[in-house]
Parts: C-alpha cells; structure tokens; sequence
C-alpha cells in the first residue's frame, strides 16, 4: 500500500491484512504548496503512525521508506525500528539527510533474523553500531548499502567483526565506512556479485588500516570503482573468482595515498583466475610490481584505461592466453623498450583483437602498433580510435 493510493485511511480493519507498505514523502509536493509544507510534513508524520499503528500483521513481506524531508532523527528511529519489530522480510530506506541509528534501532536491526533483502541508501551518514563482533543473517539474499557507517566500540583490542550470510547473493556498498575495526570478514559461501564503490571524500575519511575480507564459494562478478582504493580488499581464496569477471576502476584524483598502489596490486592479485579482467588505473601500479604478479592463467579479455608501455608488457607476459586487449590511452615510454621486450606468448598463439584508444599520433603509439602487427601471428583485428578528427588525414597516420 502506498502513501499516495491511501492518504486518509478510515477503515482500520483494512490495514489488520496489510503485508506489504511504501511510504514516500517525496510526494507532500504533489499535494502540499511550499507554504504549507509543515502540513505536509505533520499530516505525513501522523500517516506513518497510523499505518503502523493498524497494521496488526505478526509478519511483513516488504517496507520501504523514502525521505526527502528533514525530520526528528528519533521519530524516523521509531518508525524504523518499529517495522524491524514486526519481522519484516524485505526493508528499504532511503534518506536524503544524516540518519543515526539509536542503540535501540542497531539492535532491532541486527536481531531481525527474517531479512530476505536489506536496502539502506543515506545521501549524507548513516551511522549503525554493530552490538556484537558475530552478525549473522540467515535469510538475507540482497544487501545494498550506501552512504553507512558501521562502529564497533565495544570490541575494544579484538576488532575483527565477522559477519555470516550464508545465503546472501549479492553484495552492493557505495560509500561505506568501517570504524573501530582492524579487519572485517563477511562469509557468504554462495554470493554471486560484489560491487564496491567509494569517492574521493569518503575515501580520504575511511580509516587505512581495515581491511576487508571475503570468504566466498563461486563468485561470478566483483566491481570496485572509486578515487583510489582506502583499505585492503582480499578473497579468502582467489580460486573462488575461477571464471568470474572483474572490474577495477580507479579514477584519477589530485591527493593518492601513498598505500594506493600496493592495495591495487594486492586487489588484482585475488583475480588471477578470471577470465575478463577490466583494470582503470593501472598507472598506479609499479613495474616491479607488474613483474612480480601472478600468471593470469585463463585471462581471455582484458581491457585497461591509460596504460604505462612497461605495465602493458608486464601484463601480456602473465597473460598467456588473451584472446582481446583494449586499452584507452598509452603514455610515452623509451621505444627502444620495443627493441628489447619479450615477445609476450599471447601474441604469438593466441591474441586475435586489439583495439586502441585515444590515438595521438605520437611515435611511441605508432612503434607499438607495428610491433603487435609484426609479432602477432593470430592476429585477425586491429582497430584505432583517434583523438581528433583531423587525425585521420595527416601524413604519420596514412
């Protein structure tokens, strides 16, 4: 039932059958001018409480909550935790101001052990502490958080927080924070899809020294997209990712930390058994870090953003079945490292397509496609974007 099909709901009895409730105040502007928006917010207040006042129902399938006003933290706090005391299975919030769990509301949150689907989106904070070092959820499939920041004071000198999601499939995190914590392991044996994102505030605010650890069985797809890379990201077992697609994306940022180049090295190195690998930020990895990489053994597609020509070659030498290479941009290097490279293996049995981006012209762009043409002995395409029209008729490019 929505706020908008039922805004002055006279029957109780229809609410005692009631198992599923949105509620939006988004739209008090469709029915309220701004002169009169505090009316619109009281008469929304009293609808929330009525809803959940006739809602007799010991079970609820699913509640969602969007927030696009300022309200009393506590009053939220209480409708919160009064759906999570009614067992709901499927609960989304979305909150376009801080929202601070209280004690009470962390508690109900953890203790509701029936969640199927969990999705807490906060545009500013959301600040949640974990009452216990062991969460376990054993229904939860869908976890989508944003924007939450996770305490566990009570932990004192342990700080390794472990939670158990024996079913969960996928595992959405966009700005998250986790204070107070030396490591975090989440256990999810059967999970299919992890997405990771962080942007350049969050990432310059979340403490360096957390990492972050899955124990999982057969993942299909890991995303980590932000300004640099905060804390350490591991697999508890790189062969879980056997086949699986990656996707690391690292924008660049005026202020990197000085950790960010080994935590991407240490972020590629879980992935060594995938299959389609695309790596955006590359140049922050170093050449004896390329060199001391681990084989990717069944890599198959790989595509990669501005790319030094020493980590491209560091990367065809442990990609020795790469059938297709992208890459946006490659930055000047010595062409005499041309003359002295490595014929890396997949250009001589297996790489069949290579595409470049971004083509300026430049000698060093020019060396490197002759040297994939001349050594590429499968080689079926190769294919050029340049970076300006005007490109296409000079001279160095015919």
């Amino acid at each position: 039932m929505q706020f908008a099909q039922v805004c002055c709901p006279r029957d109780g009895h229809m609410w005692t059958s009631i198992t599923k409730l949105d509620l939006d105040d988004s739209e008090l502007t469709e029915f309220y001018s701004p002169k009169r928006k505090t009316g619109g917010k009281l008469f929304f207040i009293n609808f929330v409480y009525r809803a959940l006042i006739l809602t007799k129902a010991s079970s609820m399938e699913s509640f969602s909550l969007v927030i696009a006003n300022k309200y009393d933290v506590s009053l939220v706090n209480t409708w919160i935790s009064g759906i999570l005391n009614r067992n709901v299975k499927k609960l989304s919030i979305y909150s376009s101001y801080d929202l601070p769990f209280s004690g009470f509301t962390s508690n109900s949150l953890f203790n509701s052990k029936l969640l199927e689907e969990l999705e807490l989106e906060v545009r500013t904070r959301c600040a949640i502490k974990v009452p216990t070092i062991i969460v376990h959820f054993g229904f939860l499939k869908l976890l989508k958080l944003s924007g939450v920041i996770f305490t566990f004071d009570s932990f004192g000198s342990v700080g390794r927080p472990w939670l158990s999601l024996p079913v969960l499939k996928k595992f959405d995190a966009s700005n998250c924070i986790w204070l107070s914590a030396k490591a975090v392991t989440l256990e999810a044996p059967l999970i299919e899809s992890v997405i990771i994102e962080q942007d350049s505030k969050s990432v310059s605010h979340e403490p360096r020294s957390c990492a972050m650890k899955f124990r999982v069985l057969h993942l299909k797809e890991f995303t980590y997209c932000g300004f640099g890379i905060s804390q350490p990201i591991t697999l508890s077992d790189p062969s879980s990712a056997h086949n699986a697609s990656a996707h690391i994306i690292l924008y660049q940022c005026q202020n990197r930390v000085l950790e960010e180049g080994p935590r991407a090295f240490l972020l590629l190195t879980q992935f060594s058994q995938v299959k389609y690998l695309i790596f955006d930020g590359s140049e922050v990895l170093a050449q004896q870090e390329v060199s001391v990489l681990p084989v990717f053994g069944i890599l198959c597609h790989l595509e990669l953003g501005l790319v030094t020509g020493q980590v491209l070659f560091g990367l065809l030498l442990k990609s020795p079945v790469l059938k297709t290479l992208l890459f946006k941009e490659v930055s000047k290097f010595d062409v005499e490292l041309l003359n002295s490279a490595v014929v890396p293996d997949c250009l001589a049995s297996t790489l069949q397509v290579v595409k470049f981006g971004k083509v300026h012209g430049y000698e060093h762009e020019l060396y490197l496609a002759k040297f994939v043409m001349e050594n590429g002995l499968v080689l079926e395409r190769m294919s050029f974007s340049l970076a300006s029209h005007g490109l296409g008729k000079s001279k160095v490019m015919k």
